[in-house]
């Protein structure tokens, strides 16, 4: 069966899965609940990650760095789900003095291989999420070791 780019179903000629993706500019403030889009990628080393998704798919048993920084004006709410299930999470308020900070919240977490992970949002009234020119969100995953 041939492998499909994307799935997880390859590991890079070097071992290494890592992967780092941008929230683009246009799908700031986003509307919806669930899987948080990060449509921008940067690094997709062992091909895991898929943007038109936003899911990391595991590659490779093992232990995983994942990493979420979120621009946020207003409020925003977010967590790392593996597998449906919450790892950590993170809330954020900038209110009342509604200016841009940064949130972030990180975890290891051990994979076997087709595991799914990405970052979930909680919907309206906690999406205040966004990128610009000048502020990146970013979701990345490192394999350890």
């Amino acid at each position: 069966m041939a492998s499909v780019p994307g799935r997880g179903d390859s590991i890079s000629t070097s071992g290494t899965v890592a992967f780092t993706a941008k929230l683009n500019i246009d799908d700031s403030y986003p509307c919806h609940a669930g899987v948080l889009k990060f449509a921008t990628v940067l690094l997709n080393e062992g091909g895991g990650y898929r943007p038109d998704t936003g899911i990391f798919t595991c590659p490779v048993d093992g232990f995983y760095h994942f990493t979420v920084h979120l621009s946020v004006y207003g409020r925003g709410q977010c967590a790392i789900y593996k597998n449906g299930e919450k790892v950590v999470s993170l809330y954020h308020t900038s209110l009342p003095d509604k200016c841009s900070q940064v949130a972030s919240t990180s975890s290891v977490v051990r994979l076997s291989k087709t595991d799914e992970v990405w970052v979930n949002i909680w919907g309206p009234g906690r999406n205040d999420i966004f990128a610009s020119e000048d502020n990146d969100t970013v979701f990345l995953g490192v394999r350890l070791g």
